[in-house]
């Protein structure tokens, strides 16, 4: 059996993964995982591919459908990409084993 769910990593400098995120869903992101972390370069004034390196990182972790994957890498990248002031680089896997991940459309729940 065939997986084809994808994990997106988008790795910007600290404060930006949430405005990522928030582009992730409108192009269709259900949700995603925020962790905060610095790099391991200890000198902010470093570059690593011609970019310069800032301490404090955010990363953007957010699992979706294969079918997805372009929409929300697009989305993300197009306005915090790595000639923004985000420096975002977003990158992708294939997940090779999943529990628990459930991509049915949320169901519509009318308040009473």
């Amino acid at each position: 059996m065939e997986n084809n769910i994808d994990v997106i990593f988008f790795i910007c400098n600290h404060g930006y993964a949430y405005d990522a995120m928030t582009e992730a869903r409108k192009a269709g992101a259900r949700g995603g995982t925020i962790i905060h972390g610095r790099s391991s370069i200890s000198n902010e004034k470093e570059k690593f591919f011609g970019i310069m390196i800032h301490p404090e990182k955010d990363v953007l972790m957010i699992v979706c459908l294969a079918d997805q994957k372009a929409a929300l890498m697009k989305a993300m990248t197009s306005k915090y990409g790595v000639t923004t002031e985000a420096k975002g680089l977003c990158f992708s896997m294939k997940v090779e084993d999943s529990i628990g991940f459930s991509f049915d459309p949320i169901p519509f729940i009318e308040n009473k």
